[in-house]
């Protein structure tokens, strides 16, 4: 018995309104939920929410669920097709979004053949533009 598949993931930003720009503006995610100060909710795709909450909001005592919260920037990585990769090259230059690297994954480095695109949103989180699945290759058996 396992989980079916991950259901949300959350990022923290301080920024709330610089979020939701990147968010639902540049990337494209439709809003599904704002939650005030706190922040809000998006659809990455039917199955999948990602979540921007304050820190600050977050790890308050008292909510009706638990506190948490992380200190620091955290990482998410959204698949795009191969065939897109320039637009989104083009998209995240013309909103003014620094793209920080660029990664052609190999299959001489463990992974599967693909390319990424790195930018940071306003908090500083590493957001990841990918046009495959990496991990799908099996690594080396061990001697």
């Amino acid at each position: 018995m396992k989980p079916q598949s991950i259901l949300e993931t959350i990022l923290y930003n301080d920024n709330i309104e610089s979020a939701l720009w990147f968010y639902s503006e540049v990337l494209g995610f439709p809003v599904v939920r704002d939650m005030t100060e706190l922040g809000f909710a998006c659809r990455v795709d039917e199955s999948h929410v990602l979540l921007i909450f304050d820190p600050t909001e977050a790890s308050k005592a008292g909510r009706t669920v638990p506190s948490h919260g992380s200190t620091g920037q955290g990482h998410i990585a959204f698949r795009i097709q191969e065939s897109q990769y320039d637009h989104w090259k083009d998209r995240l230059s013309s909103f003014g979004i620094e793209i920080e690297q660029e990664i052609e994954w190999t299959p001489e480095g463990r992974f599967s053949p693909g390319r990424s695109i790195y930018c940071r949103d306003s908090f500083g989180n590493s957001v990841e533009l990918i046009t495959a699945d990496i991990w799908l290759k099996e690594p080396p058996a061990k001697a």
